[in-house]
């Protein structure tokens, strides 16, 4: 299968396209512009949230968390909030408007919202609007507090630590920063943090601080690079290093223990040949692989999320409808524990619960919520789903 369907198949499509120059679409796009749309293709827009008073009360006064996503709606965009109870049911807890606009379609990303380290702030990107969202968040709901532009073009992707803020520009190949004042929750521009990042048209997925939150880390989807940027102690980037992937098509990643972070690989699309590698973030902002391209037996691993003892990561592989399971060592050494139908349709995104009982999927196919159990060795059991979510939403957090 060609690089372009894999591009399509993570969920590029329509949003990558128009960022490319034209030796570059020519050079990159035109043998293969196909694989990030299939991993979420067809959001067909919803009449409105799911509703349900159905339960009895005493099965919906045990709310366990909160779960958050974006509805990156082109004309308001908004973040949309359940609560998920005990015994797996999950309800809509509000809409509030970021004040800026979405793109009303995928964004072939990993991170769109994410949550300080005490949780008390949520940040949202504004693909549309260009610009950074933060919420307050409240016992019953969230307060928009700031809205900040950035020096970039079509932020995607975003990352907190501490006091800094960064996201992942689509539409200029670039990262850019922010100081955050958590006293008041306001965003200040950080000078000097607009970076570009390997080159031109390299479709970037996600952003990410390093676990001591002296580097990031970006990876570029069409060129099948990982992009680090070691970071000054006012956080404004030092030095940017790039390394080939293990695996083609870098998608979704997360972070484990000891700076060892973990990529799905979406692999051009081809049909079986998904894989995950696992990396050692250095002290100078360096990568080095530790286990390269470990089969998952699916096609188009996209997205990835770990569980918060840090044993066990889970791939949304979307084309397939699958979930799997992979375990790993110590040492970041992977293998395959297991893999599962989705009962989404193109899961396209995945949150584990911060107990790291449950696990989420966010569904492109279906406009749903799935949420299951995680039992022993990485074994999924379904328990709901929550249907009716707009069409274009990225993103989900758990609180």
């Amino acid at each position: 299968m060609s690089f372009t369907r894999s591009i399509r198949a993570c969920g590029l499509g329509r949003a990558v396209k128009p960022f490319l120059s034209s030796d570059l679409a020519t050079a990159l796009l035109m043998p293969q512009l196909t694989l990030i749309m299939l991993c979420f293709t067809s959001f067909i827009p919803a009449i409105g949230l799911a509703d349900s008073d159905e339960r009895p009360d005493h099965e919906r006064n045990d709310a366990q968390e909160t779960v958050y996503t974006l509805s990156n709606d082109a004309i308001q965009n908004e973040v949309l909030a359940f609560r998920r109870y005990g015994n797996g049911h999950m309800e809509p807890a509000g809409r509030f408007t970021t004040g800026g606009t979405g793109t009303g379609s995928g964004l072939g990303n990993q991170g769109a919202l994410a949550l300080s380290h005490n949780e008390h702030y949520l940040f949202a990107v504004n693909a549309g609007s260009n610009d950074v969202s933060v919420f307050r968040v409240k016992r019953d709901g969230l307060v928009l507090v700031d809205r900040v532009a950035e020096e970039g073009s079509t932020p995607i992707s975003i990352t907190v630590n501490r006091n800094r803020v960064y996201v992942v520009n689509a539409g200029d190949d670039s990262i850019y920063g922010f100081r955050f004042d958590p006293s008041a929750g306001k965003l200040h521009p950080l000078p000097g943090s607009h970076w570009n990042l390997s080159g031109e048209g390299t479709a970037p997925a996600q952003i990410s601080f390093g676990q001591e939150g002296d580097a990031l880390v970006v990876t570029e989807k069409v060129t099948n690079k990982i992009t680090t940027f070691s970071l000054s102690e006012d956080g404004t980037p030092a030095n940017r290093h790039v390394i080939d992937s293990a695996g083609t098509t870098p998608f979704g990643f997360a972070f484990g223990k000891r700076e060892q972070f973990f990529v799905s690989e979406a692999q051009g699309g081809a049909v079986g040949g998904a894989t995950v590698s696992s990396y050692q973030l250095l002290e100078d902002g360096r990568v080095q692989v530790i286990d390269g391209e470990v089969a998952v037996g699916q096609t188009a691993a996209c997205w990835l999320a770990i569980t918060p003892n840090g044993r066990v990561a889970f791939t949304a592989d979307t084309p397939a409808n699958a979930i799997s399971a992979f375990a790993f060592d110590s040492a970041g050494r992977l293998s395959l524990l297991q893999t599962r139908a989705a009962e989404e349709n193109r899961p396209t995104d995945l949150a584990v619960s911060t107990d790291g009982t449950v696990l989420y999927t966010l569904s492109g196919g279906d406009h749903s919520i799935g949420i299951y159990r995680i039992r022993r060795g990485g074994a999924l059991e379904k328990l709901e789903s929550l249907d009716s979510l707009p069409a274009g939403v990225t993103g989900l957090v758990v609180r």
